[in-house]
Protein backbone atom coordinates (compact mmCIF):
# COMPACT_ATOMS: atom_id res chain seq x y z
CA UNK A 1 0.00 0.00 0.00
CA UNK A 2 1.30 3.79 -0.63
CA UNK A 3 2.35 5.63 2.44
CA UNK A 4 1.17 8.97 0.94
CA UNK A 5 -1.64 8.88 4.25
CA UNK A 6 -0.74 8.30 7.88
CA UNK A 7 1.09 5.01 8.86
CA UNK A 8 -1.32 2.85 9.72
CA UNK A 9 -4.56 4.25 8.41
CA UNK A 10 -6.30 2.76 5.04
CA UNK A 11 -8.59 4.77 3.33
CA UNK A 12 -10.62 3.70 -0.04
CA UNK A 13 -13.38 5.19 -1.73
CA UNK A 14 -16.48 3.18 -2.16
CA UNK A 15 -19.07 3.32 -4.98
CA UNK A 16 -21.47 1.41 -7.05
CA UNK A 17 -23.85 0.92 -9.92
CA UNK A 18 -22.10 3.38 -11.99
CA UNK A 19 -23.63 2.07 -15.11
CA UNK A 20 -21.36 3.43 -17.30
CA UNK A 21 -23.03 4.42 -20.85
CA UNK A 22 -26.33 4.39 -19.71
CA UNK A 23 -28.47 6.49 -22.29
CA UNK A 24 -25.92 7.41 -23.94
CA UNK A 25 -28.14 7.56 -27.35
CA UNK A 26 -30.64 10.05 -25.83
CA UNK A 27 -30.48 13.44 -25.99
CA UNK A 28 -29.86 14.69 -22.80
CA UNK A 29 -28.84 12.12 -20.49
CA UNK A 30 -25.52 10.39 -22.88
CA UNK A 31 -23.38 11.63 -20.88
CA UNK A 32 -24.72 11.48 -17.21
CA UNK A 33 -23.23 8.49 -16.33
CA UNK A 34 -19.63 9.92 -17.31
CA UNK A 35 -19.90 12.99 -15.68
CA UNK A 36 -20.33 11.69 -12.07
CA UNK A 37 -18.21 9.04 -12.39
CA UNK A 38 -16.06 11.24 -13.23
CA UNK A 39 -16.89 13.20 -10.08
CA UNK A 40 -16.44 10.18 -7.93
CA UNK A 41 -12.98 9.76 -9.04
CA UNK A 42 -12.11 13.13 -8.48
CA UNK A 43 -13.26 12.64 -4.94
CA UNK A 44 -11.08 9.51 -4.71
CA UNK A 45 -8.08 12.04 -5.54
CA UNK A 46 -8.78 14.49 -3.58
CA UNK A 47 -9.28 12.43 -0.49
CA UNK A 48 -5.88 11.21 -1.11
CA UNK A 49 -7.58 7.17 -1.08
CA UNK A 50 -5.37 4.39 -1.48
CA UNK A 51 -7.87 2.66 -3.31
CA UNK A 52 -11.47 2.46 -5.18
CA UNK A 53 -13.66 -0.40 -4.27
CA UNK A 54 -17.06 -0.93 -6.48
CA UNK A 55 -19.88 -2.96 -5.59
CA UNK A 56 -20.40 -4.04 -9.28
CA UNK A 57 -22.16 -2.60 -12.49
CA UNK A 58 -19.49 -0.64 -13.82
CA UNK A 59 -20.85 -0.87 -17.39
CA UNK A 60 -24.82 -0.45 -17.92
CA UNK A 61 -24.24 -3.50 -21.19
CA UNK A 62 -22.88 -6.75 -21.05
CA UNK A 63 -21.42 -5.72 -24.12
CA UNK A 64 -20.84 -2.22 -23.88
CA UNK A 65 -19.96 0.08 -26.98
CA UNK A 66 -16.55 1.82 -28.02
CA UNK A 67 -17.11 4.82 -26.82
CA UNK A 68 -18.30 3.34 -23.37
CA UNK A 69 -15.39 0.78 -23.14
CA UNK A 70 -12.28 3.70 -23.97
CA UNK A 71 -13.67 6.70 -22.31
CA UNK A 72 -10.62 7.08 -21.17
CA UNK A 73 -11.40 7.65 -17.61
CA UNK A 74 -9.61 4.77 -15.63
CA UNK A 75 -6.47 5.64 -13.57
CA UNK A 76 -3.33 3.25 -14.95
CA UNK A 77 -3.92 1.34 -12.02
CA UNK A 78 -2.84 -2.54 -11.17
CA UNK A 79 -2.00 -2.98 -7.30
CA UNK A 80 0.55 -6.07 -8.27
CA UNK A 81 2.71 -5.20 -11.46
CA UNK A 82 5.46 -2.66 -10.83
CA UNK A 83 5.90 -1.85 -14.18
CA UNK A 84 2.35 0.12 -13.71
CA UNK A 85 1.83 3.50 -12.46
CA UNK A 86 0.19 2.28 -9.19
CA UNK A 87 -1.72 5.45 -8.87
CA UNK A 88 -5.00 4.90 -7.25
CA UNK A 89 -6.45 0.86 -7.88
CA UNK A 90 -9.55 0.19 -8.44
CA UNK A 91 -11.31 -2.74 -6.94
CA UNK A 92 -14.29 -4.34 -8.24
CA UNK A 93 -16.78 -7.39 -8.74
CA UNK A 94 -19.41 -7.56 -11.87
CA UNK A 95 -22.79 -6.75 -11.58
CA UNK A 96 -26.00 -8.25 -12.94
CA UNK A 97 -25.66 -5.77 -15.80
CA UNK A 98 -21.74 -6.78 -16.64
CA UNK A 99 -22.36 -9.88 -16.01
CA UNK A 100 -20.51 -12.99 -17.83
CA UNK A 101 -21.41 -14.11 -20.93
CA UNK A 102 -20.63 -17.02 -23.65
CA UNK A 103 -17.03 -18.35 -22.37
CA UNK A 104 -17.52 -16.71 -19.18
CA UNK A 105 -15.96 -13.57 -19.85
CA UNK A 106 -17.48 -10.01 -19.41
CA UNK A 107 -16.25 -6.87 -20.58
CA UNK A 108 -14.30 -5.74 -17.28
CA UNK A 109 -12.22 -9.28 -18.30
CA UNK A 110 -10.63 -6.74 -20.74
CA UNK A 111 -9.94 -3.66 -18.22
CA UNK A 112 -8.58 -6.26 -15.80
CA UNK A 113 -6.10 -8.35 -18.42
CA UNK A 114 -4.70 -4.41 -19.37
CA UNK A 115 -4.11 -3.70 -15.97
CA UNK A 116 -7.08 -0.57 -15.73
CA UNK A 117 -9.20 -2.40 -12.92
CA UNK A 118 -8.62 -5.10 -10.42
CA UNK A 119 -11.73 -7.78 -11.41
CA UNK A 120 -12.27 -10.06 -8.34
CA UNK A 121 -15.07 -12.37 -6.82
CA UNK A 122 -15.81 -13.99 -10.11
CA UNK A 123 -17.35 -17.52 -10.01
CA UNK A 124 -18.17 -19.92 -12.48
CA UNK A 125 -19.57 -22.53 -10.29
CA UNK A 126 -22.19 -21.57 -8.11
CA UNK A 127 -22.67 -24.98 -6.51
CA UNK A 128 -19.15 -24.98 -5.07
CA UNK A 129 -17.59 -21.43 -3.94
CA UNK A 130 -14.81 -21.10 -2.21
CA UNK A 131 -14.15 -16.97 -1.78
CA UNK A 132 -10.33 -15.92 -1.41
CA UNK A 133 -9.51 -12.60 -0.13
CA UNK A 134 -7.46 -10.20 -1.47
CA UNK A 135 -5.32 -9.31 1.46
CA UNK A 136 -3.81 -5.86 1.90
CA UNK A 137 -1.65 -4.44 4.67
CA UNK A 138 -0.31 -0.95 5.69
CA UNK A 139 1.34 -0.49 8.79
CA UNK A 140 -0.34 -2.07 11.75
CA UNK A 141 -3.90 -1.91 9.58
CA UNK A 142 -4.75 -5.06 7.80
CA UNK A 143 -7.84 -5.89 5.17
CA UNK A 144 -9.27 -8.45 3.52
CA UNK A 145 -11.45 -8.01 0.91
CA UNK A 146 -14.08 -10.75 0.02
CA UNK A 147 -15.97 -10.11 -3.44
CA UNK A 148 -19.56 -12.30 -4.45
CA UNK A 149 -20.15 -11.06 -8.32
CA UNK A 150 -23.97 -11.01 -9.06
CA UNK A 151 -25.58 -14.43 -8.65
CA UNK A 152 -28.80 -16.08 -9.38
CA UNK A 153 -30.40 -15.14 -6.08
CA UNK A 154 -31.82 -18.13 -6.28
CA UNK A 155 -28.89 -20.07 -6.45
CA UNK A 156 -27.07 -18.34 -4.70
CA UNK A 157 -29.47 -18.45 -1.45
CA UNK A 158 -29.67 -22.44 -1.88
CA UNK A 159 -26.03 -22.59 -1.91
CA UNK A 160 -25.98 -20.72 1.68
CA UNK A 161 -28.72 -23.29 3.06
CA UNK A 162 -26.53 -26.40 1.80
CA UNK A 163 -23.17 -24.67 3.21
CA UNK A 164 -21.75 -24.56 -0.19
CA UNK A 165 -20.12 -21.25 0.01
CA UNK A 166 -16.70 -21.13 1.58
CA UNK A 167 -14.84 -18.26 2.92
CA UNK A 168 -10.90 -18.91 3.05
CA UNK A 169 -9.70 -16.77 6.16
CA UNK A 170 -5.52 -15.92 6.75
CA UNK A 171 -3.87 -17.97 8.18
CA UNK A 172 -1.77 -15.17 10.37
CA UNK A 173 -4.24 -13.94 13.24
CA UNK A 174 -7.36 -14.27 11.32
CA UNK A 175 -8.96 -12.02 13.93
CA UNK A 176 -6.39 -9.15 13.83
CA UNK A 177 -7.80 -8.53 10.10
CA UNK A 178 -10.95 -6.32 9.06
CA UNK A 179 -12.91 -8.40 6.70
CA UNK A 180 -15.05 -6.47 3.86
CA UNK A 181 -17.65 -8.72 1.74
CA UNK A 182 -18.61 -6.79 -1.20
CA UNK A 183 -22.31 -8.56 -3.06
CA UNK A 184 -24.59 -7.62 -5.58
CA UNK A 185 -27.60 -9.15 -5.07
CA UNK A 186 -31.43 -8.24 -4.14
CA UNK A 187 -31.19 -7.12 -0.40
CA UNK A 188 -35.24 -6.93 0.53
CA UNK A 189 -37.47 -10.01 -0.34
CA UNK A 190 -38.42 -9.91 -4.29
CA UNK A 191 -40.76 -12.87 -4.60
CA UNK A 192 -43.53 -14.27 -2.30
CA UNK A 193 -43.58 -17.53 -4.85
CA UNK A 194 -39.84 -18.62 -4.27
CA UNK A 195 -39.33 -20.36 -1.34
CA UNK A 196 -35.62 -18.62 -1.68
CA UNK A 197 -37.86 -15.52 -1.96
CA UNK A 198 -35.32 -14.14 -4.51
CA UNK A 199 -32.87 -12.86 -2.16
CA UNK A 200 -29.50 -13.17 0.01
CA UNK A 201 -30.54 -13.51 3.43
CA UNK A 202 -28.42 -11.38 5.84
CA UNK A 203 -28.46 -13.97 8.29
CA UNK A 204 -26.03 -16.72 5.79
CA UNK A 205 -23.38 -13.53 5.99
CA UNK A 206 -21.01 -14.71 8.40
CA UNK A 207 -20.65 -12.86 11.70
CA UNK A 208 -16.86 -12.64 11.33
CA UNK A 209 -17.31 -9.67 8.53
CA UNK A 210 -16.69 -6.24 9.67
CA UNK A 211 -18.09 -4.09 6.84
CA UNK A 212 -20.70 -5.34 3.66
CA UNK A 213 -20.34 -3.34 0.93
CA UNK A 214 -23.88 -4.24 -0.71
CA UNK A 215 -24.52 -3.08 -4.54
CA UNK A 216 -27.17 -3.75 -7.05
CA UNK A 217 -29.75 -1.10 -4.65
CA UNK A 218 -29.67 1.73 -6.24
CA UNK A 219 -30.99 3.96 -3.27
CA UNK A 220 -28.28 5.16 -1.31
CA UNK A 221 -28.24 4.02 2.51
CA UNK A 222 -24.84 5.19 3.03
CA UNK A 223 -24.93 5.52 6.62
CA UNK A 224 -23.65 2.22 8.32
CA UNK A 225 -26.18 0.12 9.76
CA UNK A 226 -25.59 -2.24 12.06
CA UNK A 227 -26.82 -6.17 11.45
CA UNK A 228 -26.25 -8.71 14.88
CA UNK A 229 -26.75 -12.22 12.75
CA UNK A 230 -26.03 -14.36 16.11
CA UNK A 231 -28.38 -15.82 18.91
CA UNK A 232 -27.26 -14.02 21.38
CA UNK A 233 -26.85 -10.16 22.39
CA UNK A 234 -23.07 -9.49 22.10
CA UNK A 235 -22.19 -6.48 19.96
CA UNK A 236 -19.52 -8.50 18.22
CA UNK A 237 -21.27 -11.18 16.40
CA UNK A 238 -22.66 -8.62 13.89
CA UNK A 239 -21.16 -6.65 11.15
CA UNK A 240 -22.05 -3.17 9.64
CA UNK A 241 -23.78 -2.67 6.42
CA UNK A 242 -23.29 0.05 3.69
CA UNK A 243 -25.47 0.39 0.58
CA UNK A 244 -23.81 3.13 -1.75
CA UNK A 245 -26.17 3.36 -4.09
CA UNK A 246 -25.71 3.85 -7.46
CA UNK A 247 -24.62 6.99 -8.97
CA UNK A 248 -26.50 7.69 -12.18
CA UNK A 249 -30.75 7.34 -11.93
CA UNK A 250 -32.09 4.56 -14.62
CA UNK A 251 -35.29 4.35 -13.68
CA UNK A 252 -37.89 7.04 -12.46
CA UNK A 253 -38.73 6.03 -8.83
CA UNK A 254 -38.88 7.37 -5.59
CA UNK A 255 -35.45 5.45 -4.31
CA UNK A 256 -33.92 7.24 -7.57
CA UNK A 257 -34.85 10.22 -6.75
CA UNK A 258 -32.54 10.41 -3.01
CA UNK A 259 -29.71 12.35 -2.92
CA UNK A 260 -26.85 10.13 -4.57
CA UNK A 261 -23.50 9.61 -2.77
CA UNK A 262 -20.19 7.79 -2.45
CA UNK A 263 -18.33 7.39 0.34
CA UNK A 264 -15.14 7.61 1.89
CA UNK A 265 -13.77 4.70 4.35
CA UNK A 266 -10.90 5.13 6.83
CA UNK A 267 -9.75 2.06 8.73
CA UNK A 268 -7.15 1.69 11.73
CA UNK A 269 -7.05 -1.83 13.52
CA UNK A 270 -10.18 -3.53 13.92
CA UNK A 271 -12.31 0.31 13.70
CA UNK A 272 -13.69 2.06 10.72
CA UNK A 273 -15.51 5.15 10.03
CA UNK A 274 -17.38 6.17 6.73
CA UNK A 275 -17.60 9.61 5.44
CA UNK A 276 -20.56 10.32 3.10
CA UNK A 277 -19.44 12.33 0.06
CA UNK A 278 -22.66 13.85 -1.88
CA UNK A 279 -22.70 13.83 -5.84
CA UNK A 280 -23.78 16.88 -7.42
CA UNK A 281 -23.22 16.12 -10.90
CA UNK A 282 -26.09 13.98 -10.66
CA UNK A 283 -29.46 14.91 -12.36
CA UNK A 284 -32.78 15.77 -10.63
CA UNK A 285 -34.95 13.11 -10.70
CA UNK A 286 -38.73 14.99 -10.01
CA UNK A 287 -41.18 11.62 -8.85
CA UNK A 288 -45.25 12.37 -8.02
CA UNK A 289 -48.38 11.34 -8.09
CA UNK A 290 -51.68 12.97 -9.19
CA UNK A 291 -54.86 11.02 -8.33
CA UNK A 292 -58.21 11.93 -10.45
CA UNK A 293 -60.82 11.06 -7.75
CA UNK A 294 -64.51 12.24 -6.75
CA UNK A 295 -62.26 14.71 -4.80
CA UNK A 296 -61.48 16.41 -8.03
CA UNK A 297 -64.26 18.37 -9.27
CA UNK A 298 -64.78 17.49 -12.50
CA UNK A 299 -67.36 19.52 -14.81
CA UNK A 300 -69.98 16.98 -15.70
CA UNK A 301 -69.27 15.64 -19.17
CA UNK A 302 -71.05 12.56 -20.81
CA UNK A 303 -69.38 9.15 -20.84
CA UNK A 304 -67.05 8.93 -24.15
CA UNK A 305 -64.49 6.90 -25.83
CA UNK A 306 -62.88 9.75 -27.98
CA UNK A 307 -61.05 12.34 -26.48
CA UNK A 308 -62.18 15.93 -27.09
CA UNK A 309 -59.61 18.87 -27.31
CA UNK A 310 -58.74 20.62 -24.01
CA UNK A 311 -60.54 18.32 -21.39
CA UNK A 312 -60.15 19.14 -17.74
CA UNK A 313 -57.42 16.32 -16.97
CA UNK A 314 -54.92 17.89 -19.03
CA UNK A 315 -54.60 21.32 -17.31
CA UNK A 316 -54.42 19.49 -14.00
CA UNK A 317 -51.71 17.47 -15.45
CA UNK A 318 -50.04 20.16 -17.00
CA UNK A 319 -50.67 22.49 -13.46
CA UNK A 320 -48.97 19.56 -11.56
CA UNK A 321 -45.89 19.22 -14.47
CA UNK A 322 -45.34 23.30 -13.82
CA UNK A 323 -45.52 22.84 -9.80
CA UNK A 324 -42.81 20.09 -9.95
CA UNK A 325 -41.12 22.10 -12.13
CA UNK A 326 -40.45 24.97 -9.92
CA UNK A 327 -39.42 23.06 -7.16
CA UNK A 328 -37.07 21.17 -8.86
CA UNK A 329 -36.06 24.45 -9.84
CA UNK A 330 -35.58 26.09 -6.41
CA UNK A 331 -33.57 22.96 -5.19
CA UNK A 332 -31.07 22.10 -8.50
CA UNK A 333 -27.51 22.64 -7.35
CA UNK A 334 -24.98 24.50 -9.59
CA UNK A 335 -23.31 21.33 -11.11
CA UNK A 336 -26.25 19.55 -11.83
CA UNK A 337 -27.22 19.47 -15.44
CA UNK A 338 -30.38 20.84 -17.13
CA UNK A 339 -33.25 19.60 -17.69
CA UNK A 340 -34.36 17.55 -15.00
CA UNK A 341 -35.47 13.95 -14.95
CA UNK A 342 -39.70 14.02 -14.19
CA UNK A 343 -42.23 11.49 -13.43
CA UNK A 344 -45.50 11.86 -12.85
CA UNK A 345 -48.14 8.82 -12.32
CA UNK A 346 -51.75 10.13 -13.04
CA UNK A 347 -54.19 7.53 -11.67
CA UNK A 348 -57.87 7.75 -12.83
CA UNK A 349 -60.47 6.63 -11.18
CA UNK A 350 -64.21 6.65 -10.53
CA UNK A 351 -65.85 9.60 -12.04
CA UNK A 352 -62.20 10.48 -14.60
CA UNK A 353 -62.72 7.05 -15.86
CA UNK A 354 -65.89 8.07 -18.04
CA UNK A 355 -63.40 10.06 -20.33
CA UNK A 356 -60.39 8.82 -22.52
CA UNK A 357 -56.75 9.12 -20.60
CA UNK A 358 -54.49 11.92 -21.72
CA UNK A 359 -52.20 10.46 -24.66
CA UNK A 360 -49.06 10.64 -22.59
CA UNK A 361 -46.86 11.09 -25.39
CA UNK A 362 -48.42 13.55 -27.31
CA UNK A 363 -48.91 16.06 -23.77
CA UNK A 364 -45.09 15.40 -22.87
CA UNK A 365 -43.82 16.91 -26.20
CA UNK A 366 -44.78 20.51 -25.38
CA UNK A 367 -41.79 20.15 -22.42
CA UNK A 368 -39.59 18.54 -25.03
CA UNK A 369 -37.15 21.77 -23.69
CA UNK A 370 -37.93 21.57 -20.22
CA UNK A 371 -37.33 17.78 -19.11
CA UNK A 372 -35.40 15.16 -19.89
CA UNK A 373 -37.74 12.45 -20.45
CA UNK A 374 -40.19 14.52 -22.30
CA UNK A 375 -41.99 11.29 -24.03
CA UNK A 376 -42.42 9.39 -20.79
CA UNK A 377 -42.77 11.99 -18.46
CA UNK A 378 -46.60 10.87 -17.57
CA UNK A 379 -47.48 7.26 -16.73
CA UNK A 380 -51.22 6.70 -16.83
CA UNK A 381 -53.06 4.13 -14.56
CA UNK A 382 -56.55 3.66 -14.82
CA UNK A 383 -57.78 2.33 -11.55
CA UNK A 384 -61.37 0.18 -12.39
CA UNK A 385 -62.96 -2.00 -9.96
CA UNK A 386 -61.68 -5.26 -9.88
CA UNK A 387 -64.38 -7.42 -10.23
CA UNK A 388 -62.89 -10.59 -11.33
CA UNK A 389 -60.22 -10.55 -8.34
CA UNK A 390 -63.14 -9.53 -5.82
CA UNK A 391 -65.16 -12.60 -7.18
CA UNK A 392 -62.88 -14.93 -6.77
CA UNK A 393 -61.30 -14.07 -3.33
CA UNK A 394 -65.36 -13.41 -1.61
CA UNK A 395 -66.77 -15.98 -3.66
CA UNK A 396 -68.80 -18.72 -1.21
CA UNK A 397 -66.18 -21.86 0.19
CA UNK A 398 -68.77 -24.61 -1.66
CA UNK A 399 -67.96 -22.69 -5.03
CA UNK A 400 -63.68 -23.15 -4.91
CA UNK A 401 -62.24 -25.85 -5.67
CA UNK A 402 -60.56 -27.63 -2.93
CA UNK A 403 -58.64 -30.90 -4.77
CA UNK A 404 -57.05 -28.68 -7.16
CA UNK A 405 -57.06 -25.19 -5.81
CA UNK A 406 -56.90 -22.09 -8.02
CA UNK A 407 -53.52 -21.39 -7.22
CA UNK A 408 -51.97 -24.64 -7.35
CA UNK A 409 -53.92 -24.95 -11.17
CA UNK A 410 -52.48 -21.79 -11.80
CA UNK A 411 -48.68 -22.71 -11.15
CA UNK A 412 -48.94 -26.30 -14.10
CA UNK A 413 -50.86 -23.33 -16.22
CA UNK A 414 -47.64 -21.68 -16.04
CA UNK A 415 -45.38 -23.99 -16.55
CA UNK A 416 -47.39 -25.47 -19.42
CA UNK A 417 -47.20 -21.38 -21.01
CA UNK A 418 -43.40 -21.34 -20.42
CA UNK A 419 -42.76 -24.54 -22.21
CA UNK A 420 -40.06 -24.04 -25.22
CA UNK A 421 -40.84 -27.23 -26.56
CA UNK A 422 -43.06 -28.16 -28.67
CA UNK A 423 -46.77 -28.00 -27.42
CA UNK A 424 -47.40 -32.09 -27.21
CA UNK A 425 -44.61 -32.59 -24.94
CA UNK A 426 -45.83 -30.23 -21.98
CA UNK A 427 -49.61 -30.87 -23.37
CA UNK A 428 -48.74 -34.28 -21.57
CA UNK A 429 -47.10 -33.56 -18.95
CA UNK A 430 -50.59 -31.17 -18.25
CA UNK A 431 -52.68 -34.13 -18.38
CA UNK A 432 -49.75 -36.19 -16.41
CA UNK A 433 -49.65 -33.59 -13.65
CA UNK A 434 -53.52 -32.77 -13.27
CA UNK A 435 -54.10 -36.68 -12.97
CA UNK A 436 -52.18 -37.71 -10.79
CA UNK A 437 -53.22 -35.19 -8.35
CA UNK A 438 -56.06 -36.43 -8.65
CA UNK A 439 -55.06 -40.71 -8.21
CA UNK A 440 -53.03 -39.28 -4.85
CA UNK A 441 -56.09 -37.57 -3.42
CA UNK A 442 -58.51 -40.57 -4.39
CA UNK A 443 -55.64 -43.07 -3.14
CA UNK A 444 -55.07 -41.25 0.59
CA UNK A 445 -59.12 -40.75 0.49
CA UNK A 446 -59.61 -44.51 -0.07
CA UNK A 447 -57.00 -45.05 2.84
CA UNK A 448 -58.22 -42.98 5.16
CA UNK A 449 -62.30 -44.30 4.49
CA UNK A 450 -61.05 -47.45 5.14
CA UNK A 451 -59.45 -47.15 8.10
CA UNK A 452 -62.20 -45.19 9.43
CA UNK A 453 -65.04 -47.97 8.14
CA UNK A 454 -67.23 -45.18 7.23
CA UNK A 455 -70.60 -46.18 6.50
CA UNK A 456 -71.53 -44.87 2.47
CA UNK A 457 -74.70 -43.73 3.23
CA UNK A 458 -73.36 -41.58 6.21
CA UNK A 459 -72.98 -38.33 3.40
CA UNK A 460 -72.67 -36.09 6.40
CA UNK A 461 -70.07 -38.25 7.98
CA UNK A 462 -68.33 -38.70 4.71
CA UNK A 463 -68.62 -35.08 3.58
CA UNK A 464 -66.87 -34.45 7.09
CA UNK A 465 -63.89 -36.77 6.57
CA UNK A 466 -62.84 -36.00 3.32
CA UNK A 467 -62.56 -32.38 4.58
CA UNK A 468 -60.52 -33.40 7.67
CA UNK A 469 -58.20 -35.02 5.10
CA UNK A 470 -57.53 -32.29 3.04
CA UNK A 471 -56.94 -30.28 5.72
CA UNK A 472 -54.47 -33.23 6.97
CA UNK A 473 -52.43 -33.11 3.38
CA UNK A 474 -52.44 -29.51 3.27
CA UNK A 475 -50.52 -29.38 6.97
CA UNK A 476 -48.17 -31.80 5.64
CA UNK A 477 -47.47 -29.94 2.40
CA UNK A 478 -45.22 -27.43 4.27
CA UNK A 479 -42.18 -30.00 5.24
CA UNK A 480 -42.41 -31.46 2.15
CA UNK A 481 -41.64 -28.81 -0.26
CA UNK A 482 -39.53 -27.01 2.16
CA UNK A 483 -37.18 -30.17 1.90
CA UNK A 484 -37.56 -30.57 -1.98
CA UNK A 485 -37.01 -26.57 -2.67
CA UNK A 486 -33.31 -27.43 -3.71
CA UNK A 487 -34.38 -29.27 -6.35
CA UNK A 488 -36.50 -26.30 -7.64
CA UNK A 489 -34.50 -24.01 -10.29
CA UNK A 490 -34.23 -20.49 -11.09
CA UNK A 491 -36.09 -21.03 -14.57
CA UNK A 492 -38.95 -23.91 -15.81
CA UNK A 493 -37.90 -27.06 -16.02
CA UNK A 494 -40.33 -29.49 -18.43
CA UNK A 495 -38.55 -33.10 -18.21
CA UNK A 496 -40.20 -35.64 -16.33
CA UNK A 497 -38.02 -36.16 -13.84
CA UNK A 498 -38.75 -37.54 -10.78
CA UNK A 499 -38.01 -34.36 -8.61
CA UNK A 500 -40.67 -32.47 -10.20
CA UNK A 501 -42.85 -34.70 -9.99
CA UNK A 502 -42.65 -35.10 -6.20
CA UNK A 503 -42.76 -31.12 -6.16
CA UNK A 504 -45.45 -30.51 -8.09
CA UNK A 505 -47.62 -33.42 -6.43
CA UNK A 506 -47.23 -31.90 -3.26
CA UNK A 507 -48.10 -28.52 -4.50
CA UNK A 508 -51.16 -28.70 -6.05
CA UNK A 509 -52.92 -30.14 -2.41
CA UNK A 510 -51.33 -26.85 -1.07
CA UNK A 511 -53.17 -24.16 -1.08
Amino acid sequence: MSSTSSASTIKFLIASDVHAGYGETKKHIHSDSFDTFREVLKNGVDQNVDFVLLGGDLFHENNPSRETLFFGDFPTVNYEDANLNIAMPVFTIHGNHDDLSGKGLTALDVLHETGLINLFGKFNDVDQIEVSPILLRKGDTKIAIYGISSQRDDRLCRAFMKECVKFLRPNDDPEGWFSVLVVHQNRPRRSTSRTTGAFLPIHFIPPFFDLVIWGHEHESLIEPQYFNTGNSNDPENGFFIIQPGSTVATSLCREEAVQKHCGVITVKGRKFKCTPIPLQTTRQVIVDELVLDDSVQMKKMPRSTVRQKHMEDEDLIAQKVDEMLEDAAEKRGPSQPMPPLLRLKVVYSDKWLDIPPINARRFGSRYADKVANAADMVSVRLNRPEKIEKYFTECMFEDKMSVLTEVAMGRSLKEYSNAETTFTVPDKLFNESVKSQITTFSNRLKAVSNNLNIDNDDENELARKINSCLAEMKKQKVGGVTSSSAALDDTVNTSANSNRDVIMEEDMFSE
